[in-house]
C-alpha cells in the first residue's frame, strides 16, 4: 500500500481581554510528521507570546525567534507601516547583516518587493532572490552578498487593514511550500492582532488619563466647594481676633505712650498672628499635595475643624459633644487629616438637618495598640444599607442636585489609606450613624540625604 500522506488542521485558540474568542485554522499538508511538528512548535510559541504580553517588543521578538529557529530560516524581518503611510519601517529583525540591516530600515511603500506586498495586501515567495528585479537595488545587492535563496514576504492585517510585513529569507535552494507559506500567514494575523491589541491597550491608557485628569479637576472643583462652605466659619473665626485688634487700636488712641500701650501691641500681635494662622489653614486646605507627615495631635485638628464648622453647626441647631481620652502623637499630615474630618463632620451635619432640623453630633478620640481611633456619630436617619458599600465610590451621592458631587467621602477614604489606616461606616443600634477613623502612629518622612543614599543604592 502506497504511504499516505500526512493532513492536519492546525487550530489556535487563545483569549484576549477586550477582544473576545479567537480562533485561527489554516489547513495545511505536511509531508512528513516532523514538519507538523515544527508548525505547531512555532504556532504554540507565538499564540502564548500573544495572549501572555502586551509588551510589544517582547511579542515581535518571540515570534521571529520562533520562525527562525524551529523553521531552519536564516533571516527575518518586521516592517511596520509608518504613522504617515509614506514608508515601512523596521520594527523587528533576525539573523540580518549591517548592510541587509540598513537597507531595510526605512523602504518606500509600494516600491520594491516589501513595499508592494505591504500596498496590495498580497503576498509574495521567491526562489532566487539575488535575481528578483522587484527587489529595490540596494536590498539585491545584500541577499546577494549574504548569500539568500528563498526569499517569502505577507501583510500583516488587523480588522481588515494592513499594518505592514512579514518576510522570511534562506539560504537554500529549496522553495518555499504553500504549507510555509500558509504557516508565515498564520503567524502573520497573530502578530496583527498583537498590534490591534497595544494599540486597543494604549487607547484605553490614554483614556484613562484623560478620565483621571477630569476627575482630578472635578475634585479640585469640590475642595474649592469646600472653602466655599467655609467662609461663613472662617469669617467669624477671623472677626473674633480683628475685634480684638481694634478694641486695643481704639485704647492706644486714647492713651499715653507707656507700660499700657506695649501690652496693647502685645495683644495686637498675638491676635494678627492668630488671624494669620487661619488664612494660612485655609489656603493649605484648598490646595491639593501628597501628604507631608509632621507630629500631630489628633485632639487640636478636631477642635480646629469644629470652630471651622461651629457657626453653620449652630446655625442648623445641631449640638456637639466631644469625649476626647489622651492620645499619642502621630506622623501625619494635619491638613489633610483636617479635610478628612471635616469631610465626616459635614456629612453628618447635612443628614441630620435633612432629617430632623437639629442634631447631636457626638466626636470621641481613644487610643490603640497601633494609633488612635476617631469615631464621629450623628443621631440622623442612618444609611440604607444597600448605600453602605458604596458611600466611599467616588461621585456617589444621595444629595439633591447642586448640593454635592459624592467625592468628599471618596477623597477622605484616599487620603486615610495614604496615611495607612482605615475609614468606614456603621449603623448604630439606637439610630444614626457612626464614621470610624483608624490611624496609625506612623512614621517620619526619612530625609533628603536618606532618600539619596537609597536611590544611589
Amino acid at each position: 500500500m502506497a504511504p499516505s500522506n500526512h493532513h492536519a488542521i492546525l487550530a489556535v485558540h487563545y483569549y484576549r481581554s477586550g477582544t473576545g474568542l479567537a480562533t485561527i485554522s489554516v489547513a495545511m499538508r505536511i509531508d512528513q510528521p516532523s514538519g507538523m511538528v515544527r508548525h505547531l512548535q512555532v504556532l504554540r510559541a507565538v499564540t502564548e507570546a500573544v495572549s501572555r504580553s502586551l509588551d510589544l517588543h517582547e511579542v515581535l521578538q518571540k515570534a521571529l525567534a520562533a520562525l527562525t529557529h524551529v523553521t531552519g530560516h536564516e533571516i527575518a524581518s518586521l516592517h511596520l507601516i509608518s504613522p504617515d503611510g509614506q514608508s515601512l519601517l523596521l520594527r523587528g529583525e533576525r539573523g540580518l547583516s549591517d548592510e541587509l540591516r540598513r537597507v531595510n530600515l526605512e523602504l518606500p511603500m509600494g516600491d520594491g518587493l516589501i513595499g508592494r506586498v505591504a500596498l496590495s495586501g498580497r503576498g509574495r515567495r521567491v526562489d532566487d532572490a539575488s535575481r528578483e528585479t522587484d527587489l529595490l537595488p540596494a536590498a539585491r545587492t545584500a541577499v546577494s552578498t549574504d548569500g539568500i535563496r528563498g526569499f517569502v514576504c505577507v501583510p500583516i492585517r488587523a480588522r481588515h487593514r494592513i499594518l505592514g510585513t512579514l518576510s522570511l529569507g534562506r539560504q537554500t535552494e529549496d522553495r518555499f511550500t504553500d504549507e510555509e507559506m500558509a504557516l508565515l500567514e498564520c503567524v502573520a494575523d497573530q502578530i496583527g492582532l498583537a498590534l490591534d491589541n497595544a494599540r486597543l491597550y494604549s487607547e484605553i491608557h490614554r483614556q484613562l488619563d484623560d478620565l483621571r485628569r477630569a476627575q482630578n479637576e472635578v475634585v479640585k472643583a469640590e475642595r474649592l466647594s469646600a472653602v466655599n462652605g467655609l467662609a461663613a466659619g472662617v469669617a467669624h473665626e477671623i472677626n473674633n481676633p480683628l475685634t480684638i485688634i481694634m478694641a486695643q487700636l481704639h485704647l492706644l488712641a486714647q492713651s499715653p505712650i507707656g507700660l499700657e500701650v506695649e501690652e496693647a501691641l502685645g495683644v495686637i500681635d498675638t491676635a494678627a498672628k492668630r488671624a494669620a494662622s487661619i488664612v494660612r489653614d485655609l489656603i493649605l486646605f484648598a490646595e491639593h499635595r501628597p501628604p507631608r507627615r509632621q507630629r500631630c495631635q489628633i485632639a487640636e485638628q478636631v477642635k480646629q475643624v469644629l470652630a471651622f464648622e461651629q457657626a453653620r453647626l449652630e446655625a442648623d441647631g445641631i449640638r456637639v459633644r466631644t469625649d476626647i481620652e489622651p492620645a499619642p502623637e502621630i506622623w501625619a499630615d494635619a491638613n489633610h487629616v483636617q479635610e478628612v474630618l471635616l469631610h465626616v463632620v459635614q456629612n453628618a451635619q447635612h443628614a441630620m438637618k435633612a432629617a430632623h432640623g437639629r442634631g447631636v453630633l457626638t466626636i470621641r478620640v481613644r487610643p490603640t495598640v497601633a494609633g488612635l481611633r476617631i469615631t464621629v456619630a450623628d443621631d440622623g436617619p442612618g444609611i440604607p444599607p444597600e448605600h453602605l458599600p458604596r458611600i466611599f465610590n467616588p461621585f456617589f451621592t444621595t444629595k439633591q442636585p447642586g448640593e454635592g458631587r459624592g467625592l468628599g467621602l471618596s477623597v477622605s477614604h484616599s487620603i486615610v489609606g495614604e496615611h495607612g489606616g482605615r475609614l468606614w461606616a456603621e449603623n448604630l443600634p439606637e439610630g444614626g450613624a457612626m464614621f470610624t477613623i483608624d490611624l496609625p502612629i506612623g512614621e517620619p518622612e526619612p530625609a533628603p540625604e536618606a532618600i539619596d543614599s537609597r536611590t544611589r543604592l
